[in-house]
């Protein structure tokens, strides 16, 4: 026993180290595991991201959300206005009028709308899909004629597709439900125009855009999502300079304009989709994800103002019927033409397309000029009154009614889907 435990002592030393290298082994394998497994984790998480493009309810719902928490904040989500004020300041620093305005930096709508540029702009680069994209000269026509259509359209409907429909419905606005309408029809008479374009006007097909993912420097792609990284962290930054300066509210409009931006570039959000698809293919996947945003949006407008957390009449339009109808069969048309509405020009000008560039800038500026004129000449009263729904049937009835809208278009879609009835002919 005693020879026993003399061996025991003696290879002590050598078992004790035998089992420390071990360890040592056993915890730099597993150091690496875990090293490799996190590593892997955080690319599959940006894969799902920035990688791969989101699905259009999941841009719905989010949208939605959205909306209704910055209804909650202080006003619902617009577009229109804020480009508008663009326009404005434009004719005022040419001396071509001389209007009362807020600057565009510190007005919220315009502030909203440079975040959607600027989130859109981040977004794409960190999922590598950011080149400027030329194109033919008479696309670039077509996005301007689109574009003061738009602007048109949105000063004659108090509103674009956001403010005039999505969130003018949402506040259980009559003026939203005369706009989706309008947009229907003027959609319709846009792809007609296109089609007439097609069959009848020979362009030169020799044409090529200026910058394409091919000739694109292969370094410049590999550093899009770092500076992206970058463009977010200095919109974050400069929303804290706004609430150093006491201009807190305008700095959460900021934030909420980049959340937009992204999510509308990752799921590729486009209302002129949504109204064109079915009647150009038949496809209703991104009209289903505008009526499942539109449900939400509702019910989270109508707890908001039912339950005093905001005034009943708040965003209520005043251009039901004619001015909401009117303007927007002609917005419409505008955006089949330039192939983007109000929020879809933003995103996709973050993007860097040149198209939407001049159809904004053709917005803005139109949309200030004939706001002004309606205004000088008195038309401006003449478009139609403000129709809250609750104010003549229940709050039960009258978000069942919108509700009920959005299923019946809804099975509509479905319908057309299946039988391509609605689909226009080439």
């Amino acid at each position: 026993m005693y020879f026993y435990l003399f061996d025991i002592l003696t290879y002590a030393p050598t078992i004790v180290r035998c089992f420390g290298d071990a360890s040592v082994y056993a915890l730099s394998d597993m150091t690496t595991q875990t090293d490799e497994s996190f590593g892997s984790a955080l690319s599959e998480g940006y894969s799902k991201v920035f990688g791969r493009q989101w699905a259009a309810w999941v841009g719905g719902i989010l949208l939605a959300v959205v909306n209704i928490m910055l209804f909650a904040y202080e006003k619902p989500w617009s577009s229109a206005d804020g480009v508008r004020n663009w326009g404005d300041w434009i004719f005022n620093s040419l001396n071509i009028a001389d209007k009362n305005i807020i600057p565009p930096h510190l007005y919220s709508t315009s502030i909203l709308n440079f975040g959607v540029v600027v989130g859109a702009f981040a977004a794409a680069l960190m999922a590598r899909q950011f080149r400027i994209r030329g194109a033919p000269p008479f696309e670039l026509l077509k996005g301007l004629v689109g574009g003061v259509l738009m602007g048109i359209g949105a000063a004659m409907a108090f509103g674009c597709n956001i403010g005039g429909f999505f969130s003018s419905i949402s506040a259980l606005s009559m003026a939203g439900v005369a706009m989706m309408f309008g947009l229907l029809i003027g959609v319709y008479i846009g792809l007609r125009l296109l089609i007439l374009e097609v069959n009848y006007i020979n362009m030169p097909s020799s044409y090529r855009p200026a910058a394409t993912g091919n000739n694109t420097p292969s370094a410049w792609i590999k550093a899009q999502p770092m500076v992206g990284g970058l463009v977010l962290l200095a919109g974050l930054g400069l929303a804290f300079v706004y609430d150093e300066f006491d201009y807190s509210t305008r700095g959460g409009f900021l934030l909420f304009g980049l959340a937009l931006g992204v999510f509308m570039q990752r799921s590729r959000f486009c209302f002129v989709r949504a109204f064109r698809e079915p009647f150009l293919t038949g496809d209703g996947e991104m009209t289903k994800a505008v009526i499942i945003a539109v449900v939400i949006s509702v019910i989270g407008f109508s707890i908001l103002k039912w339950t005093d957390l905001r005034e009943w009449d708040a965003f209520v339009s005043s251009g039901f019927w004619f001015g909401s109808f009117a303007g927007g069969i002609i917005f419409g048309v505008g955006m089949s033409l330039s192939g983007g509405c109000a929020t879809g020009c933003l995103w996709r000008a973050g993007e860097g397309q040149v198209k939407l560039w001049i159809a904004l800038f053709a917005f803005a500026v139109s949309g200030a000029w004939f706001r002004g004129w309606l205004e000088d000449s008195g038309w401006l009263m003449k478009l139609g009154d403000p129709v809250f729904l609750p104010d003549f049937v229940s709050w039960k009835m009258a978000l069942g009614l919108v509700i009920g809208i959005m299923c019946l278009w809804y099975l509509l879609v479905v319908w057309n889907e299946a039988k391509k009835k609605l689909v226009v002919a080439w």
